[in-house]
């Protein structure tokens, strides 16, 4: 049964291979829900001593200390709106350039514990179903370290095993690493799925095509994706 899998599985991915339309998924937002799972995070270590939290660890100590100071509680939709003010050059409030600073003091975390504790995000197993009968898929999604990118693969193969990703790539320069794959220099077609537009920018810069899945990690989102997948 094992090796009937295993050569089912092989045979889907050299049958995509074989396909001139590429499709990238973006994770944090895409295929991960990575705002409820910081907000949850967050205001659990809200409610404990930043010594306990942060045993031995100086910044973060200083950091939550300074979060608890500012607020009490932290929302997903606050997560989403720090990050679209940063990605603009907006200016910050000092409550959100504290919320964002500790969001990296837990995603910088060396356990690299909180990139596994991350919940799948609404309908990805759908995209992904969608998207792998039109073409190859592939993960394209922007790391916080080395230790983010060891932990986003464990995530992978915990939570989408025996999906026929071409490739996993783990880049912030999207469009760098679209032109690297030579997917366009061929003449053939790059879609990336993602949520953040600095992103998507960078990857039609290079002559990629993009959907935008927004609100990200939303039923409204999926749906979108959805629609524009079929109509490939």
């Amino acid at each position: 049964m094992k090796l009937l899998l295993e050569n089912w599985r092989k045979y889907l991915k050299e049958g995509a291979e074989n396909s001139s339309l590429h499709i990238f998924f973006d994770m944090d937002g895409v295929l991960v829900d990575l705002v409820t799972t910081l907000a949850k995070k967050m205001n659990e270590n809200l409610s404990l001593e930043p010594d306990e939290v942060h045993a031995g660890n100086k910044k973060g100590i200083k950091v939550l200390r300074k979060l608890k100071a500012l607020v009490t509680e932290v929302t997903p939709q606050q997560l989403e709106d720090i990050t679209i003010k940063k990605d603009a050059g907006e200016e910050r409030t000092p409550e959100e350039r504290a919320i964002n600073n500790y969001v990296y003091v837990l995603l910088g975390d060396k356990t690299g514990q909180i990139w596994l504790d991350m919940e799948v995000a609404t309908g990805a197993q759908e995209m992904i179903d969608a998207a792998k009968e039109k073409g190859n898929i592939y993960v394209l999604s922007s790391p916080v370290g080395p230790v983010s990118v060891e932990k986003k693969k464990e995530w992978l193969d915990h939570h989408f095993e025996g999906e026929p990703f071409v490739d996993k790539i783990f880049s912030s320069e999207k469009g760098e690493a679209l032109a690297a794959t030579g997917i366009v220099d061929k003449g053939e077609t790059a879609i990336l799925i993602d949520d953040r537009l600095k992103y998507i920018e960078r990857f039609k810069a290079v002559g990629g095509q993009t959907i935008h899945h927004y609100p990200p990690a939303t039923p409204e989102a999926v749906n979108n994706t959805l629609n524009a997948l079929r109509e490939l």
